[in-house]
């Protein structure tokens, strides 16, 4: 970390808990900006309309314990010094009859931003804002997803948004060509294309020879019926069958959606759920296999995900097999330890995969990742952030 005295106080409108089970790009950036800057990161005010479902219910009672004051609950995920997490108590739902009451509720959370001394800066990685960009000097949308596609967002409060954040923003960051297209589209005036990266190095530390590993089959993220092609994931079960692991590390449902059904067939083909693993553990569990899958099924959501996996599975030296992901087609055409297939070939790829390789392919593999982890994507984000200050002057 930096010792350098804070420069602005940034305000992250964030989609994500703190504390929720997988570190995304929101919970790296604010790392990375609070090594030099003063940074209140303000856990999601809830875009996908809630359900009367068990999950919903506690997530959002854990929302109002946070939002009244309880601490008694542990943090999960280590909170930058520089840093402060606010859990404001907001109406999940975006349209005309809560407006006003959700503006005055996160005007009320964000109290201490708004009173704080210039330069003020609101990093958003949701366009559902309030008018917080009123009284920020400088504003950068931080757009990771197509958000207004996910199942259950109010794509309606995502545009109207959009639309406002697009006359106010001083930068827009895309992080795959298809979430660019769609901010070019939305009338973004500068737009900067910095796909997902990855904790590299912690992975890299972690990985075994060759003579350590097994015949493990990885998936680590959210198994969630939304972004995962539960039929590629329960052929490459049954393909290993007597040769080798499907390995599944990650919640479930999260974001929605059951997946309990699709996990019990799963392990009935041989498949084994790890559970939500820290990241020094999903590291060394990485470090033993031998590829690593990304079998996201193609939609409309999907086609705008830069998946950070991909560098993890590589900074492991595993290799990456992945659906024909625009994100992953694009990194294929210059990294030979990508593959990406569909359908019947899906599977067919792994016994090619499996087969052991040379310690130097894992090195060429680790070093293929190198220059996709937060220690340069952080660097290059406090320079983009002090140049926007400067101009900002």
């Amino acid at each position: 970390m930096g010792t350098a005295s804070p420069v602005a106080n940034v305000l992250m409108l964030g989609t994500a808990e703190w504390d929720s089970p997988i570190a995304t790009n929101q919970h790296y950036v604010a790392r990375e900006l609070a090594t030099s800057t003063k940074v209140t990161f303000v856990e999601s005010l809830g875009l996908r309309r809630p359900r009367l479902s068990r999950d919903d219910l506690v997530r959002m009672a854990g929302r109002v314990r946070k939002a009244v004051g309880d601490r008694e609950a542990p943090a999960h995920r280590p909170r930058p010094a520089n840093a402060q997490i606010v859990s404001p108590l907001v109406v999940p739902l975006h349209r005309t009859p809560t407006r006003p009451i959700n503006r005055a509720l996160l005007r009320r959370a964000t109290a201490a931003w708004l009173a704080s001394s210039r330069p003020r800066v609101l990093w958003t990685f949701t366009p559902v804002t309030y008018g917080l960009e009123e009284a920020a000097d400088v504003v950068v949308y931080h757009c990771v997803d197509l958000l207004a596609t996910f199942p259950g967002v109010d794509a309606v409060a995502v545009a109207r948004g959009e639309r406002t954040l697009s006359t106010r923003t001083a930068v827009a960051i895309a992080t795959s060509t298809a979430v660019r297209d769609h901010l070019v589209a939305a009338g973004f005036p500068r737009i900067e294309l910095l796909p997902n990266v990855a904790d590299v190095s912690v992975f890299t530390a972690a990985s075994r020879p060759a003579a350590e590993r097994r015949p493990a089959v990885l998936f680590s993220g959210n198994l969630t019926v939304h972004k995962l092609d539960v039929g590629l994931l329960e052929s490459v079960a049954t393909a290993l069958r007597g040769h080798g692991e499907l390995l599944l590390a990650g919640p479930l449902a999260a974001g929605g959606g059951s997946f309990d059904a699709e996990l019990r067939r799963l392990e009935d083909l041989g498949a084994r759920h790890v559970g939500v693993l820290t990241p020094d553990r999903l590291a060394e569990l990485a470090g033993t296999c031998a590829v690593g899958l990304i079998p996201y099924e193609i939609n409309d959501y999907t086609r705008g995900v830069s998946p950070l996996k991909c560098f993890e599975y590589l900074s492991s030296g595993l290799a990456v097999l992945s659906t024909p992901l625009p994100a992953a087609t694009e990194l294929a055409r210059t990294n030979p330890h990508v593959t990406v297939a569909e359908g019947d070939d899906f599977p067919a790829r792994l016994p090619d995969l499996l087969r052991p390789v040379p310690d130097t392919v894992l090195d060429d593999r680790m070093a293929s990742a190198a220059e996709h982890g937060w220690s340069g994507r952080g660097a290059l984000l406090r320079e983009l952030l002090e140049s926007e200050l400067v101009g900002g002057r």
